[in-house]
């Protein structure tokens, strides 16, 4: 077999093979390396590599195809894969999907899942010890072109799921700390001037907040500048070539988004919404509202008895316009869904009118419709309770010094 393919491949022009190959999955392109020296030498190929990953963003049929969900278990000791595009489709007749509204008398969506999808365990070799302390447990921090930075305890990894490989980042160097900093975020990106991917770690104290970066081409940290007047950042959400942080500000304690670019490193202020009120047991999270929007999910809270929030609704403030304080847009919804939450969080998924989230305190997956205002719950078949979750596309992004995921791969059956 591996003889005729090579046969009609070298009646066929080089370019024509690109992009041939280009379309493919990442699974495939792995077994191709194998065909011959030329075509390990072209999927190889940083400009193939860049190409291969462009034809996803270029292309609806093939984002879709590529796209897939990464996830922790509510023990949090192992990440997981699973095509959630494919497994939507499975309910293409669901009638939340097709814009009927809050469904809940017909349950949440994957209660009665009867396909054959699998969810994929991607177990680091290193760490097949039982996790004593939540504090160990895998933490997913960001994602940016098919790669993952993830974090167990205090240390820092950044794996590519599709081909099984992840890095070690190594520690801080003694002259940039330590301090005693009271709260850690890390951010994660691609800085196309220098076509370098960078990771931002924002440390803050009470007195302020400095970010260094670990920049992959010289595989050390270094810092930007000693402090800035802010404090307690938020998960970082990576967006037209920049790193948000919802944080406070040190003189008065108000709340700001604050930019850091990748490419100049500069930092900037972002205000919130002018009518944006939040009272002392609500909750803001700061993530993307489809794909290119910057999104405030506000969660009020209404009644309390003995700390325990009775009743709660949920308002997104979408900016229409990235940086541009006037375009903030509200929008209100009510939901039996998990409404006693305190933090509802966007994972960076959209599927046409709809987005998903995550809540946080039940570890519960929801999706949320833009166009009617509903909500309507969604579990992962075996896996009700999920502790983290985000989106990658896959790649064939590489990772100097990169080691191998467990080569014995787990997989769970759904059916």
């Amino acid at each position: 077999m591996a003889d005729q393919l090579t046969t009609v491949c070298r009646s066929l022009p080089s370019e024509i093979i690109r992009e041939i190959l280009s379309r493919l999955p990442v699974k495939s392109l792995c077994r191709f390396r194998c065909v011959s020296k030329s075509w390990l030498s072209l999927i190889l190929d940083p400009q193939f590599v860049k190409m291969h990953f462009n034809k996803a963003i270029e292309n609806q049929d093939l984002f879709y195809q590529r796209r897939k969900l990464l996830f922790t278990d509510e023990k949090g000791d192992s990440l997981y894969s699973f095509d959630l595009d494919e497994f939507l489709n499975h309910y293409h007749d669901h009638p939340f999907l097709n814009g009927l509204g809050n469904c809940n008398n017909v349950g949440v969506i994957g209660d009665d899942y009867d396909g054959d999808l699998v969810v994929t365990r991607l177990k680091l070799p290193s760490f097949v010890r039982v996790f004593k302390y939540r504090s160990e447990s895998w933490s997913l921090m960001s994602f940016c072109c098919g790669l993952v930075l993830f974090r167990l305890g205090w240390e820092l990894y950044v794996a590519n799921p599709a081909i099984r490989k992840y890095k070690k980042l190594p520690a801080p160097t003694a002259e940039l700390g330590p301090e005693p900093f009271i709260s850690y975020q890390f951010g994660f990106g691609f800085d196309h001037t220098t076509d370098d991917f960078k990771v931002i770690n924002s440390r803050s104290t009470e007195d302020g907040v400095e970010f260094i970066v670990y920049a992959f081409k010289t595989g050390s940290w270094r810092q930007i500048q000693r402090w800035f007047p802010y404090r307690r950042p938020g998960a970082g959400i990576l967006l037209n070539g920049g790193l948000h942080w919802l944080m406070r500000r040190v003189e008065d304690n108000s709340r700001v988004i604050v930019s850091l670019s990748l490419a100049e490193e500069e930092v900037r202020e972002i205000p919130l919404p002018l009518d944006l009120g939040v009272g002392v047991w609500d909750a803001l999270e700061l993530g993307l509202f489809f794909k290119d929007s910057l999104c405030i999910a506000h969660t009020f809270v209404t009644e309390m008895v003995d700390e325990i929030a009775l009743t709660s609704y949920n308002e997104f403030w979408v900016m229409k316009e990235h940086g541009v304080a006037e375009s903030w847009t509200k929008t209100k919804f009510f939901s039996d869904f998990e409404c006693s939450d305190l933090s509802l969080l966007s994972s960076g998924y959209w599927r046409e009118n709809h987005v998903l989230f995550l809540s946080e305190v039940s570890e519960r997956l929801g999706m949320y419709n833009y166009n009617d205002l509903s909500c309507q719950g969604l579990s992962i078949p075996g896996y009700p309770k999920v502790s983290g979750a985000g989106f990658y596309l896959e790649s064939l992004v590489s990772l100097d010094d990169h080691r191998d995921f467990n080569e014995h791969e787990h997989e769970r059956n759904l059916s």
